[in-house]
Order: C-alpha cells, then sequence, then structure tokens
C-alpha cells in the first residue's frame, strides 16, 4: 500500500514460503500416517482418518490461536510506526489479506477500510487514535511468527480436506455412518461433520 508522500523504511526479506506449504503438507501425510496423498485408499480406514485428520487441525488452531495476534500486531507496528515496505510478502499475505490483518488490529472488524495517509506522521496519529498499540522488536517478531501461522493455515488446509474424504466415506456404504456418530467418534461437534460432508460431496459432484 505505499503511498506518496511516506517515506518507507527497507523492505525485510520473505521467509521462503513455497518450502514452508510443501514441509506442510509432508508433514501432514507424516501425522496420518501416509507417505504419498494416493496411499490414502490403500492404507488408511476412514474412522482413523477423520481422527488423525481433526488433530492436525486441532493443533493447527492451536498454533494459530497462539501466533495469529502477534504476527498481526508486529505488522501494524512496522506499518504504522516504523512505515516499511513489502509487508504482505513478508507476511506471506495477498494484498487483501494484509489489509484485513491491519484493519483487524485497527478496528477489529477485518472488513473496515484503512485510513488515508499522505505523511509518516499522519499514520502515526491515525495509529495512535485507534490505540494500536506499539511492539517492540516487531520485525524479529514478524519473522518468528508469520512462518508459523503460514504452515499452520498449510497444515489446515491439507488435513481438513482429508477430513472431509475421510467423513464422505464413514457416510456411505459400507460403513453408513450418521453425521452424528462420525462426530461422537471423532470428538467434535456434529455441525462441523455436516459442513465437512456438504463440501466433500459437492467437490465430488454429488
Amino acid at each position: 500500500m505505499p503511498k506518496a508522500g511516506i517515506t518507507y523504511g527497507p523492505r525485510i526479506k520473505a521467509p521462503n514460503y513455497g518450502q514452508i506449504a510443501a514441509d506442510a503438507k509432508a508433514e501432514v501425510l507424516k501425522a496420518l500416517g501416509l507417505e504419498r496423498p494416493e496411499d490414502l485408499v490403500a492404507k488408511m480406514r476412514p474412522d482413523n482418518l477423520v481422527v488423525k485428520a481433526w488433530e492436525v487441525v486441532h493443533q493447527a488452531d492451536a498454533d494459530l490461536g497462539a501466533y495469529l495476534d502477534d504476527r498481526d500486531e508486529a505488522l501494524a507496528q512496522l506499518w504504522f510506526y516504523e512505515q516499511r515496505i513489502g509487508l504482505s510478502k513478508t507476511a506471506g499475505l495477498s494484498n487483501m489479506g494484509y489489509r484485513q490483518a491491519l484493519a483487524t488490529v485497527m478496528f477489529k472488524d477485518k472488513k473496515h477500510s484503512l485510513p488515508v495517509a499522505a505523511s509518516n506522521e499522519e499514520l502515526v496519529q491515525a495509529a495512535e487514535a485507534a490505540g494500536v498499540r506499539r511492539v517492540d522488536d516487531a520485525e524479529e517478531k514478524l519473522l518468528k511468527s508469520a512462518p508459523i501461522v503460514y504452515a499452520a493455515r498449510a497444515r489446515r488446509e491439507v488435513a481438513v480436506r482429508y477430513m472431509q474424504e475421510a467423513v464422505l466415506a464413514l457416510s456411505q456404504s459400507p460403513y453408513g455412518w450418521t453425521p452424528e456418530q462420525i462426530a461422537e467418534h471423532a470428538g467434535v461437534h456434529r455441525d462441523l461433520i455436516y459442513k465437512q460432508r456438504r463440501t466433500a460431496r459437492q467437490r465430488h459432484g454429488l
């Protein structure tokens, strides 16, 4: 979001998010007891898969809960108070995701529009007026938290897909489990199972 009239500090080199995503996928496969995605059919019973996949999702959510706020607060410090450029790439975010992260910190609403500033001073004033707290060592904290958040989301995305496939398989012959039975087996709320089954059905055109 570079603006004329604002002087920016140096870019912060981005971690290798492509490698982080690849490692996250491999980590999920290992957690599920698979060497390759195609091993799913031959090696994994869906009743076991749904449990293991949920464990991966649950751990990913725990990592997000522990590090997401740190990442976003570091981003806000670096944008509003230190005026660093290229932060979306540093954080592994799209421009939209970056804006949403800043809006969440500033307004507690990711859809809120960000203030327009024409100078470094106006950026600082807008942040102070909104109560955006300052963060020490923000660059270091961003480079620590952003890869963890990125990896957690990547693991979660992969694991959710496997969980959806397991839910769909358990819903069909020869299992014929109800969503309530699957939910009890996996230790989750039944609404989640209904949602996962619906998504899997749509993906398979059912």
